[in-house]
């Protein structure tokens, strides 16, 4: 099942298992600057604060302590078909600290 968000919707996915996909392509006029886009991931306590540091999932830190979390790769050029960038989620792994995982895109 296919969910897709625009700027500044949310959805709560009841899943195990689920991956965040990213598609962008480039307009065919330029404005004279880059197009990226980018996912980070927060994984939050109940207080809704990092459980560590290294739950902070992207592009520079691509995987969760707990392996739940895998960020596949920063895509710079949103070439290709299909998604440019992937985050991949198992929460059959997740720590047991979590509970709630935000998706940040910019």
């Amino acid at each position: 099942m296919a969910i897709n968000l625009q700027k500044g919707q949310r959805e709560n996915i009841d899943a195990p298992k689920f991956t965040i996909g990213l598609g962008w392509d480039t307009n065919s006029s330029s404005t004279g600057a880059a197009f990226d886009l980018d996912a980070s991931i927060f994984i939050l306590n109940d207080q809704k604060k990092l459980v560590s540091d290294e739950n902070f999932v992207f592009y520079n830190n691509l995987t969760s302590p707990d392996g739940a979390v895998e960020h596949t790769g920063d895509n710079l050029t949103g070439d290709g078909d299909g998604d440019d960038e992937q985050v991949k989620v198992d929460l059959t792994k997740i720590d047991p600290r979590v509970s709630e995982i935000c998706v940040v895109v910019t």
